[in-house]
This record gives C-alpha cells, sequence and structure tokens, in this order.
C-alpha cells in the first residue's frame, strides 16, 4: 500500500467502501458473530480516512483544494457525502444508511476512477501555479461542493423511502423492507438535508456572485447558467416541500432527478474545457464547475 499515491489510496478506499456495502446487505440477513457487526462502519470509516488523505495529497499537489478536474470533483462530493453521514449518525440512527451510502461510494467512485480522463494533470500545465487565486472562490467551489454531498446523501435517503414505499404498498416484507427505517422517519431526514444543502449552496452562490460582480470576464455563460439553474431547481423543490405541495414519492423522485442532474453537469463542463485545461491562465477556474 503507497500512502503517498493518490489513485491507490483512492481505489483502496473504494475498495472499502464496496466491501462495506457487501457485508451490509449480507448483514440483513445472516447475523454477525459478536464483535463483527461494527464492521461495516468501520470500513467506511477506514474508507473516509483514506479519501481524506488523497484529497490532501492532491490539495498539496495542486496548491488548493482540490477541485479541478472530474475525478476531483467526483470524490470530493463522494468525501461530502460519508462525512454527512458519519455527522448525522449521531443523531439519526437510520438503518442501513451507511450501506446504501457505501454502494454510492462505490459506485461513482470507480466510475471516476475508471474514466482516465477525468483525472487529467492541469497542474502540470506551463505556468501553471495554483488552481486558486482568490480565497473567496475558493471558498465558493468548496461550499457548492459540499452541498452537493448533501444532494447526494438526500439522494441516498429518497431511494431509501422509495424502496419502503413499495415495500408497504405491495404489502410484502420483499429484500430490504424489514431492515429500512419507518418512512415517516425518510421523509422527516429528506427535508431536513435539503434544507441544509440548499443553505450551503445559496451561501455559496453569495460569495461567487460578490467575485462575479466585480470580475465577470473570468465565469463562462454556461457555467453561470448551468449552477444558477440548479441553485433555482433546489430553491423551488424545497419552497414547494416546505408548502406541502411536492412531497412522497414525487418529492423523493425530483431529488434524485436533480443530483443526476448536477452530476452529468460536472461532466459536461468538464469534458468541454477539457482541451482549454492545459492553456488556462490561473485566474480563470472560477466558477462552481471548476477546471
Amino acid at each position: 500500500m503507497n500512502l503517498n499515491d493518490v489513485t491507490s489510496l483512492l481505489w483502496i478506499a473504494t475498495f472499502c467502501f464496496g466491501i462495506s456495502f457487501v457485508l451490509g446487505m449480507v448483514k440483513t440477513r445472516h447475523s454477525f458473530p459478536y464483535g463483527l457487526q461494527e464492521c461495516p462502519f468501520i470500513l467506511i470509516v477506514i474508507g473516509f480516512f483514506l479519501q481524506t488523505r488523497a484529497l490532501y495529497l492532491r490539495g498539496i499537489e495542486v496548491h488548493g483544494c482540490p477541485l479541478g478536474n472530474g475525478l476531483e470533483r467526483t470524490q470530493f462530493i463522494l468525501w461530502s457525502l460519508i462525512l454527512a453521514f458519519l455527522l448525522l449518525r449521531l443523531v439519526w440512527q437510520l438503518n442501513l444508511l451507511g450501506t446504501f451510502c457505501a454502494g454510492a461510494s462505490l459506485l461513482l467512485g470507480s466510475l471516476s476512477l475508471g474514466l482516465k480522463d477525468w483525472d487529467a494533470p492541469y497542474w502540470k500545465a506551463e505556468g501553471y501555479t495554483r488552481l486558486f487565486q482568490d480565497p473567496w472562490i475558493e471558498l465558493h467551489a468548496s461550499l457548492a461542493i459540499f452541498s452537493y454531498g448533501l444532494f447526494c446523501l438526500l439522494a441516498v435517503v429518497s431511494i431509501m423511502y422509495l424502496s419502503q414505499r413499495q415495500t408497504l404498498l405491495s404489502r410484502k416484507p420483499g429484500f430490504l423492507g424489514p431492515f429500512l427505517p419507518p418512512i415517516q422517519e425518510l421523509e422527516v431526514a429528506a427535508f431536513r438535508l435539503l434544507a441544509v444543502g440548499v443553505t450551503f449552496l445559496s451561501l455559496s452562490m453569495v460569495v461567487g456572485t460578490m467575485h462575479w460582480t466585480r470580475h465577470p470576464e473570468f465565469v463562462s455563460q454556461t457555467k453561470l447558467a448551468v449552477t444558477s439553474a440548479l441553485w433555482i431547481g433546489y430553491l423551488v423543490l424545497l419552497g414547494m416541500r416546505m408548502s406541502n405541495r411536492l412531497y412522497g414519492s414525487r418529492f423523493a423522485k425530483w431529488t434524485i432527478a436533480l443530483f443526476a442532474i448536477a452530476l452529468l453537469s460536472l461532466s459536461l463542463v468538464s469534458s468541454k474545457q477539457k482541451k482549454q485545461a492545459f492553456h488556462a491562465l490561473p485566474l480563470q477556474p472560477l466558477a462552481l464547475n471548476l477546471r
């Protein structure tokens, strides 16, 4: 194990999440011996620390918060997802939440590591100094990506909600039904996660707008349109949920759809800007979907 190689650390972390997911699913059907019952959770913690070290090392390499390509943004989102889960575990004891989070980290983590183009070495470009020249823009990007991690956790909770709802409608226990939290708890957790996520995204937009008004030339219209559309979408979703105009399965499906759009927007902007990444001026990566 090379604890100084970013890619190796991320692969090992993804492997830990994968084993945790498998053990978590097995645990629903088979009882583990005393002392091994917390193995899935322990593996998540180990994976989180390995992922944290990998992002720390990459941050040193790029001289800033590592958000410069698809791999870094995806891994930061997954890091935020696991961090949110670890914090919320102290408040909400939602059964199988860790297993579902580990499954999401396995899927998206493997995807980001498997697509080599997502880890373009922009920091090796001629004239590169650091990813962010303005600390406020670094804060803007970090808050935005962290909010995406919360929205990822929201999507996970919504998938659990839809699974539990289907179990109740079919009047059959199903595979996971008996082990999922009550549907009311999932609905409350989803609403709170949406509110917290929108708060962080709104703070990010405020910080980003302060810079954009002074230097609009550094933010492309595409980035501005995508970022604003996602923010407005989550604001509308929160407003409709608070007014009880959207709830239940429709609310859950919309949270999943919005997060999928958020992920696709990251990939879209990254692919469009790949050619520019190696010739960019140090001041250019300034919007939510950063080079």
